[in-house]
């Protein structure tokens, strides 16, 4: 299988997982107040319920192989059942660990369920309505669609199924401390996750927050997508191969002025492949805690006084991500580091961006 395929039945089988799990969690819920009708009484329901289970819970475990099996994120085994085992994402990763190894437990103990005591298995089986709400914040902060508006929707119908299902099973509930505790639950929780997902996984730059390895930015052959969700498209129209995702190595230097109390910080780097491309990146700001709060700065790429340089001031600067619009004879273009600085030397990638419509 090429890294694409697989990269391809990651997404799918995450996505398609997340769906059938989120019908599981609507039956079992319903199914707790032990609802049928001639149609479809309690057998069939339990007998539609325990296979959706199983069916999620398959799908689960390609996606996981599927995962381990791509070698761009380089994920090992471990990381699938051990949370912050790994360097990709771990956050959002580790929850895909922890939704994987509730569902094995109760996968296990019902498999099992004859050599234990109810009561036991009851509560373990409990844990897949845990499983779920972890399920849906790890594939938000970790999947690569989640700004794609076919999974958005699907997303929202998700949330909204299983709240449908919550709410109709508090509805005939008589204890109205759980009722209170209940509604509450549908009010918050489903408000926490759009204010996650509107601040989070929608806005520009969510890959590097999320924890992605700088080494990786840029360097997938769809990362192109990214880029075209947020106004701009790499520069191919005759920019230089080494500024798309390019690494790169500086140098920093920290000097006081031009104020009284001004720093200035000058990072000056070249890209790693042919053709190699340099830049200088100029910030000044007055210092706070441990860094500096920006006044403003400058970049050049390329060569001073060939067709070729580009200059411009720096538009955002936001945790490793810092954002300028250069402009040369080639017209006007997005410039996009990412800065890991480690004392003087500093790492990263260089990306060179044309703003759509020009």
């Amino acid at each position: 299988m090429t890294t694409t395929t697989l990269w391809y039945a990651t997404r799918a089988t995450g996505i398609v997982a997340l769906v059938l799990l989120t019908a599981t969690v609507m039956l079992g819920v319903v199914g707790t107040a032990r609802a049928a009708s001639a149609r479809w009484p309690r057998v069939v329901t339990a007998a539609l319920h325990r296979n959706l289970a199983l069916t999620a819970t398959a799908l689960v475990g390609v996606h996981v192989i599927t995962t381990v099996l791509d070698p761009f994120a380089a994920i090992g085994l471990v990381a699938a059942f051990v949370p912050f085992s790994s360097g990709y994402r771990p956050l959002w990763l580790s929850l895909g660990a922890v939704a994987f190894d509730l569902l094995l437990a109760v996968l296990i103990t019902s498999l099992l369920r004859d050599r234990l005591n109810h009561r036991a298995w009851q509560l373990v089986h409990l844990l897949v309505y845990a499983c779920w709400p972890v399920a849906l914040w790890h594939g938000l902060g970790t999947g690569t669609d989640t700004r794609l508006p076919l999974v958005l929707v699907i997303d929202i119908v998700c949330v909204a199924g299983v709240a449908w299902a919550v709410w109709w099973r508090l509805r005939l509930t008589e204890r109205q401390a759980v009722r209170l505790a209940g509604l509450l639950t549908l009010v918050f929780a489903p408000l926490l996750t759009v204010i996650f997902v509107y601040f989070g996984p929608l806005r520009p730059g969510w890959s590097l927050r999320a924890g992605t390895p700088v080494a990786l930015l840029g360097s997938h052959p769809h990362a192109a997508a990214s880029g075209r969700q947020s106004g701009t498209t790499p520069a191919g129209r005759g920019a230089p191969p080494a500024l798309a995702g390019a690494g790169f190595d500086a140098h920093l230097t920290v000097r006081s002025g031009p104020g009284a109390h001004e720093r200035t910080i000058t990072i000056t780097g070249r890209t790693r492949t042919a053709p190699r491309e340099g830049f200088v990146i100029v910030l000044h700001g007055n210092p706070a805690g441990r860094g500096i709060s920006l006044t403003d700065g400058t970049v050049r790429l390329g060569r001073p006084g060939t067709a070729g340089e580009l200059t411009g001031p720096v538009v955002r600067l936001a945790g490793h991500e810092l954002v300028a619009t250069v402009s040369g004879r080639a017209g006007q273009r997005s410039a996009r580091f990412v800065l890991v600085i480690d004392g003087s030397a500093v790492t990263g990638t260089v990306s060179l961006l044309t703003v759509e419509g020009e």
